[in-house]
């Protein structure tokens, strides 16, 4: 019972859902409109960059539905077709952000294990799973051509949240940071 209030400890607390707020909007602007879409499939951006900090700071629950509802509000903005199993790549991101921020290690290893997990299967297997479905391309091709993009995006979004956790920023979300 405990455990359970913990998890959703953030969606009784104005600032943190203020804070999520923030999260789902930056989300937003840093995947539809601060994009470099290269083709119809592969887009440089740092949208999963909120989700991730929102699913270290609040929890895996917090991150997965700040993933959903960034995802599914921009959809709609930008005009795109929902696509659920791109959404559940999202979702993805965040429960394995907020999972993987639990552990107690030093700010750079800690800010590789929430950056490439959740990398690794919310966006480039999920995600191709789902692109792959809606776009019928060659599934290898978009994997491998995905996964080069996502590791250059996971080596400027590590950097940035090591930099975010050695200025304790994360702590500072209300006092709902977890040990």
């Amino acid at each position: 019972m405990e455990k359970t209030k913990k998890l959703f400890a953030c969606f009784t607390d104005v600032r943190a859902i203020v804070a999520m707020a923030l999260f789902i909007a930056l989300s937003i602007v840093f995947g539809k409109f601060l994009a470099f879409n290269l083709t119809s499939s592969i887009r440089i951006s740092f949208e999963n960059l909120p989700i991730i900090i929102a699913g270290v700071a609040f929890g895996p629950v917090a991150g997965a539905v700040v993933a959903s509802v960034a995802d599914l509000i921009g959809c709609i903005l930008v005009g795109y077709t929902i696509n659920p199993m791109i959404t559940m790549g999202a979702v993805t991101i965040g429960l394995l952000a907020g999972l993987f921020g639990k552990i107690n290690c030093n700010r750079f290893l800690k800010s590789i294990l929430v950056v490439v997990p959740a990398h690794f299967v919310g966006s480039i297997i999920i995600k191709t799973i789902g692109l792959y479905v809606y776009f019928k391309l060659p599934f290898w091709l978009t994997f491998a051509s995905r996964a080069g993009v996502y590791a250059i995006t996971a080596i400027a979004e590590i950097a940035i949240i090591n930099i975010i956790f050695s200025q304790k920023i994360i702590q500072r979300f209300g006092g709902l940071r977890r040990k």
